[in-house]
């Protein structure tokens, strides 16, 4: 890859200011979930087809507690309801793709400590197989390492995109994350290894900022459209509140050349809601898109850690479909 690009990083609060002044009239819904209970249900998968049925994978918990569960739901005209056939995984925040015609689902797996109750460590976990019942774990990302997502290329190998973040990041890079990008043969390749050593693509964020990548989609050209995440802190009297945006950008596989990224949802696009907890406010933790043929597209996300929302927006990547022009 060309890492000769020399991109400097926008700020967040900067996309968001350019978002909302282009694009504030976005009007977001809530989904719900039928018989649930008082269980949240957020930071969803996209909905994705299975033999005809439309499901979506939730993480689900209690407001008070971070040990969940991914669950499927099958889509209904009164909304979503719990499919109790399918399998129940110990993960948070699920994703799906699709790799030579099966199903691919990840979420991040949680070691936890059971005397006091914290995250010792976390994985994300990647499962394979053609329905909900016969998915297995094929592969493991590295330790503390959260946002990895892959997709396959034209050439039929696969793309994975990494997110290292922490006090590594800190102590080398003098940052809070990066977001990594490599190529291998197949998903017998995915290993933790080949996701630790992928090469960084630099100028996304800055240092005190930090984002991800939620879901990517092989445009036609063979570049790839990148749904993701950036977000930042502020530090409000002894409380760090949080700010997390859904942003987009293009990467060109072979060089290395990507777009600008640019804040396409936020907490504000949708009707005020419950929250985890109050810092946790103006969180919209995006899952990806549904493109459609009218250059729209329908974006679906976690927000606040409590409630699942979707929207119709522009289609982030009508216009590099064909070439990577107009990339600021």
């Amino acid at each position: 890859m060309n890492q000769d690009q020399n991109i400097i990083p926008v700020s967040a609060k900067v996309l968001y200011e350019n978002f909302k002044s282009q694009d504030s009239k976005i009007c977001g819904t809530i989904h719900s979930f039928r018989d649930m209970g008082e269980l949240d249900i957020y930071n969803p998968s996209v909905p994705f087809d299975l033999n005809g049925v439309t499901y979506i994978a939730g993480r689900v918990e209690s407001r008070e507690r971070e040990h969940s569960k991914v669950m499927f739901f099958r889509k209904e005209e009164t909304g979503w309801i719990l499919c109790r056939e399918a399998i129940v995984l110990e993960l948070q925040d699920p994703f799906v793709t699709i790799i030579d015609n099966e199903l691919i689902l990840g979420g991040v797996r949680v070691d936890w400590d059971e005397a006091t109750g914290c995250a010792k460590a976390w994985y994300t976990d990647f499962y394979r197989g053609t329905n909900l019942n016969n998915l297995t774990l094929f592969a493991s990302g590295p330790r503390h390492m959260k946002d990895i997502r892959l997709v396959q290329l034209q050439d039929k190998r696969i793309g994975i995109f990494s997110r290292p973040q922490g006090q590594k990041m800190l102590e080398e890079y003098g940052c809070i994350a990066k977001i990594g990008f490599t190529v291998v043969d197949s998903l017998k390749d995915v290993t933790a290894k080949n996701i630790e050593n992928a090469p960084f693509l630099e100028g996304l964020f800055l240092p005190d900022e930090w984002g991800g990548c939620n879901q990517i989609h092989l445009l036609k050209n063979g570049n790839l459209g990148v749904i993701g995440h950036i977000a930042y802190g502020e530090n409000i009297g002894d409380e760090k509140y949080l700010h997390y945006y859904g942003m987009a950008f293009v990467l060109n596989p072979h060089t290395g050349e990507r777009s600008t990224p640019k804040v396409i949802i936020t907490r504000d696009c949708f009707p005020e809601g419950p929250a985890k907890a109050p810092r946790l406010k103006d969180i919209t933790f995006t899952a990806g898109i549904q493109r459609r043929d009218d250059k729209k597209a329908v974006i679906y996300t976690g927000l606040s850690d409590a409630q699942i929302g979707s929207a119709v927006i522009n289609d982030p990547f009508a216009i590099w479909e064909n070439g990577m022009e107009n990339l600021k």
